[in-house]
């Protein structure tokens, strides 16, 4: 399953994006959306503080990719070619053939569409490029928007894991999301 995956053009396009995997000149925009602490207020890593955090963040996706352990593909807008946003497949299980899925998207371009589409090209490219069966999402309670988002691609919200992990400082919640290739077979279309 992962290396039909990685064994394919990365590149996916839509009318009005472009997802292709991230590269250093991408650091400027990797740092606008992650110093911004309403994008990261759901997210496992504090704001940054500075260029170095995104730079090394940025090599860190790129470095995952080489590995073959992450795909993460920055969000590239047609109209003007500014990265607004990132989202990728990583913890890859060949023998379960699943995998998780993460996102986030610059404040400024929220509430565009612009995450839905592009995730529905990830998905598309995942369920069609390979035999993966399923993907997870793992979203804080909290956070309704990416629960509507991810009930809008047909994910179904599995369960709620108490203290599931510890974020930001402390323990918190987790719902777990899932989308199963059947159901994307028809949501999908």
């Amino acid at each position: 399953m992962k290396d039909e995956l990685f064994g394919k053009d990365l590149v996916l396009e839509s009318e009005r994006l472009v997802l292709r995997p991230l590269e250093e000149r991408d650091a400027e925009d990797v740092f606008e959306i992650f110093s911004d602490g309403e994008v990261m207020r759901y997210y496992d890593l504090l704001p940054f503080k500075s260029m170095e955090e995104a730079e090394r963040q940025t090599r860190f996706f790129m470095q995952a990719l080489k590995n073959r352990t992450m795909i993460r593909w920055g969000i590239v807008l047609r109209e003007n070619a500014k990265l607004v946003g990132t989202c990728g497949l990583f913890a890859f299980s060949d023998d379960d053939k699943k995998a998780e899925m993460g996102y986030e998207l610059n404040r400024n371009y929220q509430r565009r569409g612009i995450m839905g589409e592009a995730l529905t090209l990830v998905l598309d490219f995942a369920f069609s490029s390979s035999d993966m069966n399923r993907i997870e999402a793992f979203i804080e309670p909290p956070n309704t928007a990416s629960q509507a988002l991810a009930g809008r691609l047909g994910f179904v919200k599995e369960g709620e894991m108490r203290d599931y992990e510890l974020c930001r400082g402390k323990l918190i919640d987790i719902t777990l999301w899932a989308l199963l290739r059947r159901d994307w077979e028809i949501v999908g279309k």
